[in-house]
This record gives C-alpha cells, sequence and structure tokens, in this order.
C-alpha cells in the first residue's frame, strides 16, 4: 500500500510545482499562455492538496490580464506564486507526518531493525527540516525567486524524498517479513529432527533428496533476506531492495512446498 502511495505523491506535489513555476518562460506583457507542463500535471491536480486546474491557471489569468499596469501584475503574479507553493509545501508536509506515523508503528526486535528504523527516521526529520528552509526563503523572494525555490523543491523531492519514501515502505514490508523467517527456522528444525529420526531407521532417498531441496531453498531464502536488510542498511535504491525482498519471499514459498513434499514422503513412511 505505502508503494502505492509513493508514487501517487510524486505525482501530486512535484507536478504541481512543475506546472506552476514551469509553464511560463520569458514575460512579455500579456501575450504568454500556459501550455501543459508534463504528463504529471493531471495527477498533480489532485484535490488531496487542495489544488485544481483552475488555481493553477490563474497565474496565467493574471499575466494576461490587460487591466493591471505592469507593476500590479508583478505583485499579484508573486503572491499567487507564493501561495501555491506554501500549499505545495504544506502537502508535502503533510505527507511526511503520515510517514512518521507509519514508521514509528513498526516494531522492531533486533539491533539491526532498530538500527535501520533510527537511520530511515533521521532522514524523514532532515525532509520536514528542508521544507522549513525552502519555506523560510519566501518572504524576501521575488518572481525568479519563487521560480528558483520551485525548482529546488522539485529536484529535491524527486531525487531525495520519494526514494526515501519507497524505502520506508521496504523497511516496513521487510519488517514484517521477519516473523515469517523465524517461523520457517522453527519449522526448519523440527522436520530436520523428523528426518534425522526417519533416517535412523530407514533410509529413504527420496525423504533426504526432498529435504535437501527444503534445506537449500530456506538458504536462498535467508541470503536473500540479508541482502535486503543490506540493501536497506545502504539505501539502495528502492527499487533493488524490493527486488531482494520479493525474492527471498519466493524462495521461503518455495521451502515450505519441499516441507509439505517431506511430510507427506513421512506420512507414507509411518506404519498405518
Amino acid at each position: 500500500m505505502i508503494r502505492k502511495k509513493a508514487f501517487m505523491v510524486a505525482g501530486t506535489v512535484a507536478g504541481i510545482v512543475c506546472a506552476i513555476f514551469f509553464a511560463s518562460g520569458a514575460r512579455p506583457a500579456h501575450a504568454q499562455t500556459v501550455p501543459t507542463a508534463n504528463a504529471q500535471t493531471s495527477a498533480a491536480s489532485s484535490t488531496d492538496c487542495g489544488i485544481t486546474p483552475a488555481s493553477l491557471a490563474q497565474i496565467n489569468v493574471i499575466e494576461n490580464d490587460p487591466t493591471l499596469t505592469p507593476s500590479q501584475e508583478v505583485v499579484q503574479e508573486l503572491a499567487m506564486r507564493k501561495q501555491l507553493i506554501i500549499q505545495a509545501i504544506t502537502c508535502a508536509q503533510s505527507d511526511i507526518r503520515s510517514l512518521q506515523s507509519l514508521l514509528s508503528a513498526v516494531p522492531t526486535s533486533t539491533d539491526a531493525e532498530r538500527s535501520i528504523k533510527s537511520q530511515l527516521q533521521g532522514r524523514i526529520d532532515d525532509a520536514s527540516n528542508f521544507y522549513l528552509l525552502e519555506l523560510g526563503k519566501l518572504g524576501g523572494a521575488g518572481i525568479a525567486g519563487t521560480k528558483t525555490i520551485a525548482g529546488d523543491v522539485l529536484a529535491w523531492r524527486e531525487g531525495t524524498y520519494v526514494p526515501l519514501e519507497g524505502q520506508v515502505g521496504d523497511f516496513i514490508l521487510w519488517a514484517g517479513n521477519q516473523q515469517l523467517f523465524a517461523t520457517a527456522q522453527e519449522r526448519m528444525t523440527e522436520t530436520q529432527q523428523a528426518v534425522s529420526f526417519i533416517e535412523s531407521a530407514s533410509n529413504n532417498a527420496d525423504l533426504q533428496s526432498v529435504f535437501n531441496a527444503a534445506y537449500a531453498s530456506f538458504e536462498t531464502a535467508k541470503n536473500g533476506n540479508s541482502a535486503a536488510e543490506a540493501g536497506l542498511q545502504q539505501s539502495l535504491p528502492p527499487d533493488q531492495t524490493l527486488v531482494l525482498i520479493k525474492q527471498s519471499l519466493d524462495a521461503l514459498q518455495e521451502t515450505y512446498q519441499q516441507f509439505f513434499k517431506v511430510s507427506g514422503i513421512i506420512q507414507n513412511l509411518l506404519p498405518q
């Protein structure tokens, strides 16, 4: 769910900023129209952030209002640009609070889990501070300054915050899987004991072969789980870590399939 949200958020605020501040280039008096910024603009018009196509069009209306003097146009356009930046940053801060809440709710039981969670919490705090700093620049900014702020916010969000949001999602998924691995380890121990008991009485090639396959799959699953943990610790791109998590779960699923085969063979070998 959070991964889906990450992609939605990427389109929301990033698109808003892009549409507002890169739609207009040079500003010939009352002659410029506002083109569509990019494919993200439709997603950017989400009412989740209180931004509508009508509000985005207000800059264009101001630029093309023949009743305004040049100085009036500059004053009104600057006020509108600052207002929309504030709305976009307010939306971003709301996203950050939601992300903080999701991460805080994740239970941890190992030093590795606590370390990753702490690292992510620190980066979320940095994200909140970044937006506050950008917001603080608005007071003395002119039109060129607002364009610079918008460009900085857009580039930072796409390059830093969206990957962070994906990494938090990966951590939540990975942390939730650790109980699955603990349960599988218990099942592996029990299965190994049962196989050893059966083998001590009567050697069975099929039983040993299937158990070996289960053991190999579980080792693959654990290695993938450890690789995902390392990916989180190293802040790998979220898609890379997600692949590692999926691979570990695929191998764990294969392990359980082999467990069922072992159980079937044991039942057939036991006296009826």
